[in-house]
């Protein structure tokens, strides 16, 4: 069920992201270019852990191990703390909330980390031949 869920979250995410990265190209010219470039910094990412969190689920559904159950909610996490508060940042005052950002970015790299520990203990399930 986590898997399916998170599944769906990556799609919706790599969905806005992609017509925020349209409104920003057309409409981004009211804002300042520090707002612009920290916002294309957040559509990044964003767009490319939610490629990671479907590469997980895609894995899990192969392998069934639990770390890339770890490394989608990682990701997830990361998304909605250093993604989210960015792009929150730039159109709202959110204040203190806007500490959190560092801890969603060590959730994206210890997302990788364990993704990477995800594939290399399904070596043979994946690629069929045994260590």
């Amino acid at each position: 069920m986590l898997m399916r869920i998170l599944s769906t979250f990556s799609g919706i995410i790599a969905a806005a992201c992609v017509l925020l990265s349209a409104w920003l190209s057309h409409a981004g010219d009211k804002l300042s270019l520090q707002q612009v470039s920290n916002l294309e910094t957040a559509l990044l990412f964003a767009f490319i852990h939610s490629i990671a969190i479907f590469i997980a689920v895609l894995l899990f559904n192969q392998t069934q191990h639990k770390f890339c159950q770890y490394a989608a909610s990682l990701f997830g996490f990361g998304l909605l703390s250093f993604c989210g508060l960015i792009i929150f940042k730039t159109f709202l005052p959110i204040g203190m909330l806007s500490k959190l950002t560092p801890m969603g970015g060590i959730a994206f790299a210890l997302g990788w980390i364990v993704l990477g520990l995800a594939g290399a203990k399904a070596r043979t399930n994946i690629i069929g031949n045994k260590d």
